[in-house]
This record gives structure tokens, C-alpha cells and sequence, in this order.
């Protein structure tokens, strides 16, 4: 999927560059010479469709004309992504264009569901007490409390990469229940 869409970060970055004409222009000779390879064809012709579709007056069976497109498009990035335990939505967590973190609290045992608005599942799992409850996490480390340290403890159970490093999934154990940390890192821009 990636490959498919190396275009998109590309032309993302140009648009935020001081002269975004310019950085265009270089963005657009990168994707076509990186088009050629094997790799990146598919990308490529899905670029190219793009750009016919993009010059007519309307725009698939929906008939949206481009202005549509054009104003959706100068919306804010950003992506939310679902936690779901047992089939049942626990939270769902916004991101915008920027690296960030969020944290769930109050993590139970059971089957967990993490997948993006459109409905691509990013991943999917349980999460016993062992994953959860610090007692079952570290059987032979006491629990320090805030007044001994002055700060809470934390210890990760799990750290799982999804989407080859752009999001990742921590879980920590807790007394009675655990967090789930929820990264989203910021694509790099191919070169």
C-alpha cells in the first residue's frame, strides 16, 4: 500500500515548502523518475488517473463536481482511529497531520480492535491480565506508588509496530487495569 501511494507524501511536503511552486515541480520529476521503477508502477499509473480524473468537470458515478474535491481536500489532515474490545467502540482516537500520542486508560483482558475510519483493521488481538495487571506482568517486582518515587511508574507488556513503523502500539500494566498508548509518527517523505 505504501508503494502504491508514494506520490501523496511527496506532494504533501512540497506544498508546505517555502516556495511550494518550486518544490512542486521537484516533487513532480521525483515521482515520475521513481514511477519507472518496478516498484513504484503501480503508484505511478494510480497518479495518473488521478490527474486525468482531476481535469475533468466531474468525477466518478457520484458525479462530484472538483470544487467539491478541491474544498475537501483543503480541510486538515488527519486520521481517527478506533479502539474496539469485544465488538464494542472503547474510544476512538483523532489525529491531525503531526506526530502525536494518545492514551487509553482502564484497559480490560479481552479481544481488541484497532482500525481506521475508512475500516482497514490495523491490527487485532487480545490482551489478557498478563498484558494488563502489573501483579500478573512482574510477579516479583513490587509496585512502587507516586509518593515513594515522587511520579508513577510505568512498564511496558507489549510494544507492537503497525503500518511498517507509522503507528505503534504500547500496553502497560497497571493495578487494576492497564493503558493502551497509541502512537501515530509522520510518514517520510521518499527521496
Amino acid at each position: 500500500m505504501k508503494d502504491a501511494l508514494y506520490f501523496l507524501p511527496m506532494i504533501a511536503h512540497a506544498l508546505q515548502q517555502p516556495d511550494p511552486a518550486a518544490a512542486l515541480r521537484d516533487a513532480l520529476a521525483r515521482i515520475r523518475t521513481m514511477g519507472h521503477e518496478p516498484r513504484y508502477r503501480l503508484g505511478y499509473e494510480q497518479f495518473l488517473r488521478f490527474l486525468d480524473m482531476a481535469r475533468r468537470p466531474e468525477v466518478g458515478e457520484a458525479d462530484v463536481p472538483i470544487a467539491q474535491i478541491a474544498e475537501a481536500a483543503r480541510r486538515p489532515m488527519g486520521v481517527d482511529i478506533l479502539v474496539e474490545r469485544d465488538g464494542e467502540i472503547i474510544s476512538i482516537c483523532a489525529f491531525g497531520a503531526t506526530p502525536a500520542t494518545r492514551t487509553i486508560g482502564g484497559v480490560v483482558a479481552g479481544a481488541y480492535l484497532l482500525r481506521l475510519d475508512t475500516g482497514r483493521v490495523l491490527w487485532e488481538g487480545r490482551l489478557a491480565k498478563e498484558d494488563l495487571l502489573w501483579a500478573r506482568a512482574f510477579p516479583k517486582q513490587p509496585l512502587r506508588v507516586a509518593a515513594d518515587t515522587g511520579e508513577s511508574r510505568r512498564q511496558m507488556t507489549r510494544e507492537i509496530a503497525l503500518l511498517d513503523g507509522t503507528v505503534i502500539l504500547r500496553v502497560f500494566a497497571g493495578v487494576e487495569s492497564g493503558t493502551m498508548e497509541i502512537e501515530l509518527k509522520v510518514l517520510e517523505v521518499p527521496k
